[in-house]
């Protein structure tokens, strides 16, 4: 008879993973719903067809994956989105149209100085 080795008690075990949170189309419908079918940057009417999923803050920039740091946007800024903070956005179109903007029409004016 093979005598069996007990497990080594002093052998850390490995710590499970924290649950990840799952975007699934139950959220989408719901964040869709809260936002009145309106891109939380532009304002633009949403549908299924056009909307993205997007961090509030990316998750390059130490956001979190976490059903309260999404949002929907249209496509069409979804890029930029992913990458950028809001703030980081709404500076860089600011940017442009002080660039271009009066080659379409637009010009822009400070509503407060910037603390």
């Amino acid at each position: 008879m093979t005598k069996r080795k007990s497990p080594n008690k002093n052998k850390k075990q490995p710590q499970p993973e924290p649950e990840q949170f799952v975007f699934r189309a139950q959220h989408f419908y719901e964040l869709l719903e809260n936002q009145a079918y309106r891109c939380a940057l532009t304002g633009r009417e949403l549908t299924p067809e056009n909307t993205t999923a997007e961090h509030i803050i990316p998750l390059r920039t130490h956001g979190e994956h976490r059903y309260d740091n999404i949002y929907l946007v249209d496509e069409q800024v979804s890029k930029i989105k992913r990458y950028l903070t809001d703030e980081d956005v709404v500076e860089l179109a600011a940017e442009i149209i002080e660039t271009r903007g009066y080659e379409f029409g637009y010009a822009l004016k400070r509503s407060r100085q910037r603390e």
